[in-house]
């Protein structure tokens, strides 16, 4: 297994969200091994709850999707891992590594189109004032992106690359962003710098996809950007 150190300080976090997604051919035997799976997977979410339908298996350690910390769902093409409830990195990626394990275990064959890894999160800024974190936010880019005609009251930069893409701007308490892709209890209302970062490979290059070492590269891919731009606007 590869080793992942933490790439952040953990106290700089206030809410983080990994999501490892792989997207697939459609696999036939799904539907007759989804008992198989469901049986495998279960034990990595502790006192999990879960749902076998037609189209999807759905393991989760909350009853309801709002309040779930950690979840999986395996379709016929499709698998994802959600967390926001991180001991660490690489418990995380270890519990990634034995969740592909059992899809290759359990299918004859898997043909992986598109590897995606995304992080959300909400992380300390310097200031505790949200206008502080705006206006030192504005002063990153020229000036001549804004008018002085009008107030500036919140910033969203969105970059998007041939690899993925990312947000970047300034949270306040009871912010959007955070009520939206953090709807658990236990989430922290802060003031701070919002990212929501997606990095993917894809087939197109008719390149073989089905390799866990491939999947590490692209969480270490969203990692890096988290990183980078906690280094650069944290300071705020």
């Amino acid at each position: 297994m590869s080793t992942f150190q933490e790439n952040i300080n953990s106290s700089t976090i206030l809410n983080r969200k990994l999501i490892v997604e792989l997207r697939y051919a459609p696999v036939a035997e799904f539907f007759d091994k989804k008992g198989v799976i469901l049986e495998e997977m279960t034990p990595l979410i502790p006192n999990s709850f879960w749902s076998l339908g037609d189209m999807a298996i759905r393991i989760s350690d909350a009853q309801t999707e709002d309040k779930a910390r950690s979840s999986i769902a395996v379709e016929v093409n499709r698998f994802a891992f959600v967390s926001s409830k991180i001991d660490t990195l690489q418990r995380y990626v270890d519990d990634v590594a034995k969740m592909y394990s059992i899809l290759t275990k359990t299918y004859q064959k898997i043909q992986i189109k598109r590897i995606g890894c995304r992080i959300q999160g909400s992380y300390k800024t310097r200031s505790r004032k949200f206008d502080d974190v705006v206006q030192g936010f504005k002063q990153s880019f020229p000036n001549n992106l804004f008018f002085d005609d009008f107030t500036l009251n919140d910033l969203r930069l969105e970059i998007r690359h041939d690899q993925g893409m990312y947000i970047l701007g300034p949270v306040n308490v009871n912010d959007s962003f955070v009520n939206r892709n953090f709807t658990y209890d236990e989430k922290k209302e802060e003031v701070g710098i919002g990212i929501d970062t997606d990095n993917f490979l894809i087939d197109a290059n008719d390149e073989d996809l089905n390799n866990l070492e491939r999947i590490y590269d692209v969480i270490r891919a969203s990692l890096s950007v988290e990183k980078t731009l906690i280094e650069r606007f944290g300071s705020l």
